[in-house]
């Protein structure tokens, strides 16, 4: 009988793996470097634009456009400005009127005036209760969309746009270092008192 020579045939499969490890590694490397490009495009952003400190000149006709006008920034002025800041150093806010952010409201004790919270802080804020259409009505437990609110003290109680103010909030008024003067068109109640 004949003899016939078997030889093992030598794969390649090796090969392919080895393909194949490149290949996932050279994606995982592409993965994590375009997340880090993401987070330093993030970290070089511009800082937000510094606000004027206009005096408060009590006009209110064109909180309207103002409002329109910021409306794009309200985002970048709630970063700059917070109710943590404004007690902190309240003569330095007193007549501004930019202060526009997102924020809760825990308590209404009179019928123009409610306490707004933002992270942690509250203040509290006086509708100006001029003849509209629109009338807003806020609860406790509401979150609320407040733009160019006007920062006021104590002082500023006679000057105040809208009708005379009732015994409760002025006493309240009276005892706060900065309260808020929000036109009702200048409030968005964003969610509703669960």
């Amino acid at each position: 009988m004949a003899e016939i020579p078997v030889e093992r045939k030598k794969s390649n499969a090796w090969i392919w793996i080895l393909l194949a490890f490149i290949l996932a590694a050279l994606l995982l490397w592409w993965a994590v470097s375009s997340s880090d490009n993401d987070d330093a495009a993030l970290t070089q952003a511009e800082p937000a634009a510094a606000t004027s400190m206009a005096p408060y000149d009590g006009a209110t006709e064109n909180m309207g456009e103002k409002a329109a006008a910021s409306g794009a920034n309200a985002d970048a002025d709630a970063d700059a400005l917070t109710i943590a800041d404004i007690f902190a150093t309240p003569e330095q806010y007193i007549g501004r009127d930019d202060f526009s952010a997102e924020v809760d409201s825990p308590k209404v004790p009179t019928d123009r005036g409610f306490w707004v919270e933002q992270k942690g802080r509250r203040m509290f804020a006086l509708i100006v209760d001029a003849p509209s259409d629109a009338y807003k009505d806020i609860n406790p437990g509401q979150r609320l969309r407040i733009t160019n609110g006007m920062i006021r003290d104590a002082s500023s109680i006679g000057d105040l746009p809208g009708k005379p103010l009732d015994a409760d909030t002025r006493k309240i008024i009276e005892d706060q270092p900065a309260f808020l003067v929000v036109d009702e068109k200048n409030i968005e109640i964003l969610q509703s008192a669960a």
